[in-house]
């Protein structure tokens, strides 16, 4: 039952929590500082929340793109009022988190960025399985798209496509002998992105290291979380992960990116040099294009068996 619901797209259709509360510590790649974050069970139809608090008091940041205040690099949510309350890189954390179908939890930050871990979202998913998770007595509020919406940026090109299921296609164009041209597409269901996408590093170019320093960005990266590229080959001794690990990494940030249309989406992103800007272009024209899409509530699901979360429990051996 747990390996075939985890396989399914239509896991997606039931709103998710933790079992029980978990914790990450870490650096965050770009700040190079100390952070935790604190992933908490939280109600049905609650959402995604981030915790943060400026010093005084303590905030809530809906998982949302108008809570987005930079894509420098990154996604960073914050409160446009309140340039204390800033929480960056969410986009790993939350491919992991949407990519299981948790649709309902708390995050509370200390620091000012998600620890970046291996600079994957495997260590989440990971954590998040062995803990637990626990099916909610309604249904996914869904976002199902109608007609292709597309945006355009800096050569740069991203659309939302029809599709009964949520796919995800990226493709990337890197003149380094390394990379290259790499086109990387697959349905979503939890057990394939824990086996093919969520390993897969951020990346990033020796050549290009110090300017990040100077802008006071790349401050926590080296090679034990970042999949590092000198001119002509791979600083990292253990090489890659996967083949095409770099467009995996891409389709994981373009999903981290998705979640912040606070709902399950039904259509198929098809992106071409895309990053953190451009989806967030595309998630601002779901308003000037509202024709393009419909939203379907949540419902609830009574009479609702609790023994049903009895039995996705944990999944330990998930690249398996």
């Amino acid at each position: 039952m747990t390996k075939h619901f985890f396989s399914m797209p239509d896991s997606y259709r039931v709103q998710k929590t933790l079992k029980a509360r978990l914790v990450f510590k870490g650096i965050g790649l770009h700040s190079g500082d100390r952070s935790k974050i604190e992933l908490v069970p939280a109600s049905p139809n609650t959402g995604i929340v981030f915790l943060k608090s400026d010093g005084k008091k303590l905030f809530k940041i809906p998982a949302h793109y108008s809570f987005v205040t930079s894509t420098a690099l990154a996604t960073t949510l914050g409160l446009p009022d309140n340039p204390r309350v800033r929480i960056s890189t969410v986009e790993h954390l939350l491919a992991a988190v949407y990519a299981i179908g948790i649709t309902n939890v708390f995050v509370e930050v200390t620091g000012s960025e998600i620890p970046i871990l291996d600079g994957s979202a495997l260590p989440f998913v990971e954590g998040i399985f062995e803990t637990g998770v626990e099916l909610q007595e309604f249904s996914s509020c869904t976002l199902r798209v109608l007609k292709p919406i597309k945006v355009y940026e800096h050569g740069a090109i991203c659309e939302l496509l029809p599709r009964d299921h949520l796919r995800l296609t990226t493709s990337i164009d890197f003149a380094h002998p390394k990379i290259g041209a790499q086109t990387f597409a697959m349905d979503l269901t939890p057990r394939d992105f824990a086996n093919s996408v969520g390993a897969a590093r951020t990346f990033g170019f020796e050549s290009e290291l110090e300017k990040l320093k100077a802008r006071n960005l790349a401050l926590g990266a080296s090679l034990n979380n970042v999949l590092g590229f000198s001119r002509a080959d791979i600083l990292n001794e253990e090489g890659l992960r996967f083949a095409d690990e770099c467009v995996r990494h891409k389709w994981l940030d373009a999903l981290g990116d998705l979640a912040l249309c606070g709902s399950w989406i039904e259509g198929e992103l098809v992106s071409f040099r895309g990053g953190h800007a451009i989806h967030l272009a595309l998630l601002k024209a779901l308003n000037a294009q509202r024709s393009h899409w419909t939203l379907v509530k949540a419902e609830s699901l009574s009479p609702f068996k609790p023994s049903q979360s009895s039995s996705v429990g944990k999944v330990i051996n998930l690249r398996k």
